[in-house]
């Protein structure tokens, strides 16, 4: 039995598209699979995956250079394999690759600062394609470990009865259990500016007014973390009908994974929350500006992507640089989509269910 050893990518997103690489390579070959994060968060999203062995939370980015030396260190040589999933173009991620002493040290080469991010660290590499999705770039990497026949399985979120049974009665408690349910998640991770990446908090506010016009029966749940609160607060004031939006808050991630799962539609920017609702296979309309939804769209799922496609987006890589905007008007890509571009998306899922 071969020993692997997944190597830390840094968000929600990333870490789900990666599952359904993980499951093929559980189902197909005789190995052991370990997966390391630098976040707690991430490790709860992949608790109960029956394909992966062991999950290892070590806070990197709260540890000193020294401590994470060691900690990498501490598992040298104890797997045949590491990966680096797609996107990993991170020097220290490389530098992760290089000490764990692995034979078969895989993953990809970049476009951009390639070298400069150490990537030739890793000895079993193939070109990244713009053409694909990063669940696609993840299956690519099974070549080396000999994976026959790659499945494009949906992304994975597994719940306990436990966790069911609370969105169940959290829904039941609100006495909402008969209205069809609207998730929405009207945030972004702050890291390297990616607030950049949220649609104006009115036009959240101005599409649930219109669906609200639409859908009777109805009832909207923004999502979001605990610093996104005052973000939620602010939608729903701005709302004509206030006691339809219900803010989820003071809630684990996978509770919420689980009322995610019983939305009949969810409306998000470029997210890790987008991605959660999409493993939890809600319809999803996502909200796209300087990122690539040939990359990141929801996958696996029933969706629809809504973007103005400017000459200059999507213009955000994969690189350690902060998302920016250079244009005259910026963040137009954002800006410039309608209420009733998204509207018009949401009405066509309703129309497909």
């Amino acid at each position: 039995m071969r020993k692997v050893l997944i190597l830390p990518l840094y968000g929600i997103g990333d870490v789900l598209m990666s599952t359904p690489a993980i499951r093929n390579l559980k189902e197909q070959l005789d190995v052991e699979i370990t997966y390391l994060h630098m976040f707690k968060t991430t490790r709860d999203i992949l608790m109960n995956n029956p394909h992966i062995r062991e999950n290892i939370h070590f806070p990197f980015l709260e540890s000193t250079r020294w401590q994470s030396v060691n900690f990498m260190l501490a598992v040298r040589k104890k797997y045949d394999v590491s990966i680096n999933f797609y996107p990993s173009n991170r020097r220290d991620y490389n530098l992760a690759s290089f000490m764990t002493g692995s034979p078969s040290r895989i993953g990809h080469r970049y476009v951009r600062r390639d070298c400069r991010e150490l990537n030739f660290l890793k000895n079993e590499t193939v070109q990244e394609d713009d053409l694909l999705h990063n669940v696609e770039e993840d299956l690519r990497l099974l070549d080396f470990l000999g994976v026959k026949e790659k499945k494009h399985y949906p992304m994975e979120i597994h719940l306990t009865g436990e966790e069911e049974q609370f969105a169940l009665q959290w829904i039941k408690d609100r006495k909402i259990d008969e209205k069809l349910l609207i998730g929405m998640h009207p945030g972004t991770s702050t890291f390297k500016n990616h607030g950049k990446k949220r649609w104006p908090e009115q036009s959240f506010a101005k599409l649930i007014d219109s669906l609200v016009n639409e859908i009777k029966d109805s009832a909207f749940l923004l999502f979001g973390g605990p610093e996104e609160k005052p973000l939620r607060d602010l939608i729903k004031s701005l709302v004509r009908v206030p006691d339809k939006v219900l803010s989820i808050d003071a809630m684990s991630i996978r509770q919420a994974a689980a009322l995610m799962g019983r939305c009949h539609l969810f409306v998000s920017n470029d997210s890790g929350p987008m991605h959660m609702a999409a493993a939890m296979q809600a319809p999803t309309v996502s909200i796209f500006g300087p990122t690539n939804p040939v990359w990141v769209r929801p996958w696996g799922v029933r969706q629809k992507v809504v973007r103005v496609g400017l000459p200059c987006s999507p213009c955000f890589r994969y690189s350690p640089k902060p998302l920016k905007c250079d244009q005259k008007e910026p963040f137009a890509c954002l800006a410039r989509i309608g209420v009733d571009q998204v509207f018009r998306a949401c009405m066509e899922i309703f129309g497909e269910l």
